[in-house]
């Protein structure tokens, strides 16, 4: 065999291998199971665990069982802050947050959750799931290592106390207030006069029990599922900001997947989001009435007086953040 002959015979022999390589790779791929913890700090049978155990059902289903998707709820993987730290450790692939948690890794995602912002559910998912929530987004992915998969739902936050009715501003003052790891909310807060104090949401009930702390902030449907009516009575219809869970996956994990696996997991999100939030904003209402029979005393408030109040914390949200907030917060308030 010449020279040239024995070469090409290499090369042959060369590709072959590579085709049995990439054949026996891709058969690989194609039986190996990922497994996907979800973490999530809200109850079991809350609106957002219920999502996301159907997004993970969706997962396993539509995967043939390569996605092996288990929601790990009530905090058992840690606060919020603490499960999006391990997405960017690689210790958790998925979990939960809000755009004010998130803010705490990138400053500038806080605009989406500042108080009295939007009028209405609608008013929140045009911005969020538009042009510029996603390029928010997709600045967080850059910086940070974890991708947005999207907004399942909205709630406005309320606040209870067992002190007395909030129907003006001044009624804050005086209360300690449990309130998320969140500036725009720690801000809010002690602009309306109350004195924030950051806790993981595991803590509250207890503390709210002893009398460590007097309330707290969140949506009715939080409320209602960590039995809050036991240890509160007055409930404050003070819609003070909208809150929307955003779900979230670990960037290097969803790169390490095949692209059928990754389309899997956008789907199933996605799927689920519409439903969670028809049925979220259902459930309020009914949820109210539920905490009357329980025995709270349930008021509304006049937004008016309360919006008033906060164009000292936009301007303070601009000036810490610069141009770039100013720009966002102008294209946020033109859009609605």
């Amino acid at each position: 065999m010449g020279k040239l002959a024995a070469k090409r015979a290499t090369v042959k022999l060369l590709a072959a291998a590579l085709c049995v390589l990439a054949f026996s790779s891709a058969v690989f791929a194609a039986d190996k199971t990922y497994k996907i913890k979800v973490g999530n700090t809200t109850d079991p049978d809350h609106p957002l665990n219920v999502c996301l155990e159907e997004a993970a059902k969706l997962m396993r289903e539509k995967s043939g069982g390569r996605l092996d998707a288990t929601v790990f709820p009530s905090s058992q993987l840690g606060s919020l802050r603490t499960i999006t730290e391990g997405l960017q450790m690689g210790t958790i692939e998925m979990g939960t947050q809000s755009p004010g948690g998130l803010a705490s890794f990138m400053p500038l995602y806080g605009v989406l959750e500042l108080p009295y912002l939007y009028s209405s559910h609608a008013d929140a998912y045009k911005i969020v799931d538009g042009p510029i929530g996603n390029e928010l987004d997709e600045m967080f992915r850059k910086k940070t290592g974890v991708r947005v998969l999207g907004y399942v739902l909205n709630f406005h936050r309320n606040v209870t106390n067992s002190k007395r009715p909030i129907k003006h501003p001044e009624d804050f003052k005086g209360l300690k207030l449990r309130v998320p790891e969140t500036k725009s909310i720690m801000d809010t807060i002690a602009l309306l006069g109350a004195t924030p104090i950051p806790m993981g949401f595991g803590e509250v009930y207890t503390s709210l029990s002893q009398g460590i702390i007097d309330g707290q902030e969140n949506p009715v449907s939080v409320i209602w599922a960590s039995k809050l009516y036991e240890v509160q009575k007055y409930l404050s219809m003070t819609g003070h900001a909208y809150s929307p869970a955003v779900v979230t996956i670990s960037d290097q994990f969803y790169e390490s997947l095949p692209e059928d696996l990754q389309k899997i997991i956008v789907e199933s999100v996605a799927e689920v989001r519409a439903s969670t939030r028809e049925a979220v904003e259902r459930q309020d209402q009914d949820l109210v009435t539920q905490l009357k029979e329980k025995g709270m005393e349930i008021n509304e408030v006049d937004v008016t007086e309360f919006r008033k109040l906060m164009e000292p914390l936009y301007k303070a949200f601009v000036d810490e953040n610069g141009p770039e907030a100013a720009e966002f917060l102008k294209r946020i308030r033109e859009s609605l």
